[in-house]
């Protein structure tokens, strides 16, 4: 039986990179997957992707830091399947790498819409519905930029109250058996970094900072959520999974 089978879930920022990663693996293993993403062609192309595949997706596009959409995207997994058991909250906006002191306030404000009250309002929603079904998993998706020097300030900082949310949901949702846990991404292959690996001089001074000496794949962050919102994990709740190859050491 497939890890996944019967279980409903939702990956926000789903259209490319880790999101699209995760759903492609979750459908594999047997979930019916509701794709949100704020481009519309592509995260049309990885539904069709995933169909190809014989797996089972839908999509919606939305932005999540509009409480109003953030709502609509459970009721949509609800609508189109019956229920809802998964949330990744994978979408995130980096914005620029600007000194702290000549960071632009509306791009911080964006940062923090999309990162803290878009995850907020994703969780809020969401529960609703896995309270119904007395289950849930809940994979927040945050960053190394929380355990390491970073340039990102804003960026960093959000996804450090994401990290708050991830621990302090986690005490509040567990007499409802829904499970709250953060996955850690490190700089992962994926097309916003991708400028980094198209230089091979570059490429090369990167992987040699990693302990591993490897690069983060889409697919490593895949596997991480798979556990995490998978029965494996049925006593997990209130933890983290760095998958970073030994870059926050």
């Amino acid at each position: 039986m497939s890890r996944l089978e019967n279980k409903v879930a939702i990956v926000t920022g789903s259209g490319s990179g880790i999101g699209a990663a995760i759903a492609k693996r979750f459908a594999e293993e047997g979930a019916k997957v509701v794709l949100a993403d704020v481009n519309d062609k592509s995260v049309i192309k990885i539904k069709e992707e995933i169909e190809q595949a014989n797996g089972t997706a839908e999509y919606i596009v939305g932005d999540i830091s509009s409480e109003e959409i953030a709502k609509s995207i459970s009721d949509f997994a609800v609508e189109k399947f019956g229920k809802l058991d998964i949330l990744v909250n994978n979408a995130g906006y980096a914005g620029p790498s600007d000194p702290a002191e000549q960071f632009n306030s509306e791009e911080f404000d964006k940062i923090y819409k999309v990162n803290a009250y878009g995850t907020f309002y994703m969780i809020k929603h969401a529960v609703t519905y896995m309270k119904e079904n007395k289950s849930g998993s809940i994979v927040n998706v945050g960053s190394n930029s929380t355990l390491t020097p970073t340039d990102y300030p804003g960026y960093a900082s959000s996804k450090g109250a994401v990290r708050t949310m991830s621990y302090t949901f986690s005490g509040i949702l567990a007499k409802d058996k829904i499970r709250v846990n953060a996955l850690i991404p490190g700089t992962t292959r994926t097309p916003m970094v991708q400028a980094i690996f198209d230089n091979p001089e570059l490429a090369k001074k990167y992987i040699e900072t990693i302990p591993l000496g490897e690069v983060v794949e889409p697919e490593d962050l895949a596997n991480g959520a798979l556990y995490l919102a998978s029965d494996e994990a049925r006593r997990v709740t209130g933890t983290e999974l760095v998958v970073d190859a030994g870059m926050s050491l």
